[in-house]
């Protein structure tokens, strides 16, 4: 198998683990052999647990901006704070687990882990202002990433309590800060 494949099937199986077992529940050598490999290969992948953690949240802001730009632009003028809400709502239903992990193990990280933390979300922030500020003339960039960190915040707090059968709730919660 490829370094790429192998490093998909790890993070699967770490996905998987993490929101069956929780991140502190879950060991190493566990997902390795989840993933069908010897406890010591999967080092050459990940030095470590939050490793996989940072790698699992990179994936998911990658996801998420695509399917959010995509979202917009086949949206009409006057839809697309609805489409950026429907797509982050989606999203966060989706990647609920992973979202949820890190907003309990931040603490726990190695200070590296924590900065690359900090530039995925200030760049995800940063993309996501940007849609806004499009859309919204009447906002300067500080205001949007305001608005873009609240509906965040709220993607956070939702993810770590998943409640589906309020997902119209959320959606509508979400277009409220962005329209705010």
């Amino acid at each position: 198998m490829a370094p790429d494949e192998r490093r998909a099937v790890i993070l699967l199986a770490a996905a998987a683990m993490f929101q069956e077992r929780g991140f502190a529940a879950s060991s190493i050598d566990a997902i390795a052999a989840a993933a069908g490999i010897s406890g010591p290969a999967i080092y050459r992948y990940f030095a470590r647990k939050t490793e996989l953690l940072v790698a699992l949240l990179e994936g998911a802001t990658r996801t998420a901006m695509v399917e959010v730009a995509d979202a917009v632009a086949r949206t009409g003028e006057g839809e697309r704070l609805a489409a950026m809400a429907d797509a982050l709502a989606r999203h966060a239903q989706r990647e609920g687990a992973v979202i949820g992990l890190l907003q309990s193990t931040v603490a726990e990280m190695e200070p590296a882990d924590r900065a690359r933390l900090d530039e995925i979300r200030s760049r995800l922030v940063a993309e996501l202002a940007g849609l806004l500020l499009a859309e919204r003339s009447d906002l300067d960039t500080v205001e949007a990433h305001i608005h873009v960190e609240a509906a965040l915040g709220v993607i956070g707090q939702l993810a770590r309590r998943p409640q589906p059968q309020h997902s119209e709730r959320f959606r509508r919660l979400l277009l409220a800060i962005l329209e705010a």
